[in-house]
């Protein structure tokens, strides 16, 4: 009977989805620097304002949403977008990672 109870036990655990955690952080864009290209790596500053934290680093993928002041955009132009914000208090930037493989799920950027 235990050997049963272990047999279902395992095979529910390995049935199970892994569960992915998703980190978003807060930080101003003039803390992040983002590649050249989508498949690349971008460093961000895992706080806003004066803080003692080191960038991050974090891969981006083709499957990465990017977003500028609430509307889904290309790379392309968030990239045209982010080199063209005045930098003020109004203007955030949320950098959404999943924790385990380092990848960037979604960057948002208001002014």
């Amino acid at each position: 009977m235990t050997v049963r109870k272990f047999l279902i036990a395992t095979i529910l655990l390995f049935c199970q989805p892994a569960l992915a955690l998703i980190d978003a952080v807060e930080t101003s864009p003039g803390d992040i620097i983002l590649p050249a290209t989508v498949n690349g790596t971008m460093t961000f500053k895992p706080c806003v304002g004066d803080c003692d934290l080191e960038h991050k680093r974090a891969r981006l993928t083709v499957d990465t949403k990017f977003t500028v002041n609430g509307r889904a955009v290309k790379f392309d132009y968030l990239r045209r977008e982010f080199a063209t914000i005045k930098l003020s208090e109004k203007s955030y930037a949320l950098v959404s990672y999943d924790t385990e493989t380092n990848t960037v799920t979604k960057i948002d950027i208001s002014r």
